[in-house]
């Protein structure tokens, strides 16, 4: 028993460290992908590893952990090659993910945002409008909105599978600011709310397509709320059916008289908040409206508009449409 002891004593060393070589051995990876979902627990990551093989044993990585404490970053990593627990770990603590482009459209809601990122799979479109159509989100970048529609800037990002919409959002609206620096210096020379600029900026995005009608459709906007009438903007109204789930494609007389506080036909001044983003030529045509005394425009039916300075002109406008249409 006395030599069993001993040799047990001497033996266990030299099995741990035996363990631990093995574990820290390198593995020869081909080219492979890890998808992380966002909430995934340390342990989960490191045992997802070793079944993908990316780990001799997930050991490893926990130890590495146990020391490093680093914030490990969920996402679709690609692995290849010769790769140590260290490696690897240093990689997803880094997040350094693979990426795919995402386009935003220039007049994309949030709506359409959250189908777009689903469908490229980096988050859900549940859990990104949670975040998004949220008032403390708003508060925290210290908007007096209740969302963050109108403040997530349409352009091309480069974002990973499984990224946590929160991170999504930041870097979109950090986007916002960015690319609105100049503009948003001139809001005190125009008495504009950054609030207020992007409403009629969304309006103006929803309403033309047209850069040239863009300042057009603002100075409409500016001299309609000048003079207290309606803004009457029918965008304002299919936005209101879509945050209900109830747009179907076919705007009514019966859903321009619904009591709702983004129904500009039913109520006096801006909607609550924008009702898309709006890209930088409808933001530059909300701060420089052109100066005519329009009050008044109606579709053309080529994808433009007549602007009119009377009822009685647009009156007229309109039945040119109307026998258009038909």
């Amino acid at each position: 028993m006395k030599y069993l002891k001993l040799f047990l004593i001497i033996l266990m060393p030299a099995f741990a460290l035996t363990f631990m070589l093995y574990s820290f051995a390198p593995v020869k990876v081909e080219k492979k992908s890890v998808e992380i979902p966002y909430g995934t627990p340390t342990t989960s990551i490191a045992l997802l590893l070793y079944k993908e093989n990316v780990l001799r044993n997930p050991l490893s990585f926990l130890s590495i952990h146990a020391v490093l404490r680093s914030r490990l970053e969920a996402g679709e990593y690609e692995f290849e090659g010769i790769l140590y627990p260290w490696t690897v770990y240093k990689k997803i603590s880094k997040g350094e993910r693979k990426v795919y482009k995402v386009t935003i459209p220039e007049g994309s809601d949030l709506y359409d945002i959250a189908k777009i990122l689903e469908s490229q799979l980096i988050c859900s479109s549940e859990d990104f409008l949670k975040y998004a159509l949220s008032e403390e989100t708003a508060r925290k970048y210290s908007l007096k909105t209740k969302n963050m529609e109108g403040f997530l800037f349409p352009d091309t990002y480069f974002f990973s599978k499984n990224t946590h919409p929160v991170r999504v959002i930041h870097e979109m609206h950090q986007n916002f600011l960015k690319k609105t620096k100049e503009l948003r210096e001139k809001l005190s020379e125009k008495n504009m709310t950054l609030e207020s600029w992007v409403i009629i900026a969304s309006m103006i995005e929803k309403e033309t397509s047209k850069p040239e009608e863009r300042p057009l459709v603002s100075a409409v906007i500016h001299n309609r709320i000048k003079k207290g009438m309606k803004l009457q903007i029918d965008p304002t109204v299919i936005y209101a059916l879509k945050r209900k789930g109830e747009w179907k494609g076919d705007l009514t007389l019966r859903h321009l008289r619904e009591d709702d506080p983004y129904n500009t036909y039913y109520y006096y001044g801006l909607p609550p908040s924008p009702i898309c983003n709006p890209g930088l030529e409808s933001l530059k045509a909300a701060l420089e409206p052109a100066r005519v005394d329009y009050l008044y425009f109606v579709a053309d039916g080529n994808g433009g508009h007549y602007f009119s300075r009377t009822l009685r002109e647009h009156n007229r406008w309109v039945r040119v449409y109307r026998s258009v249409r038909e």
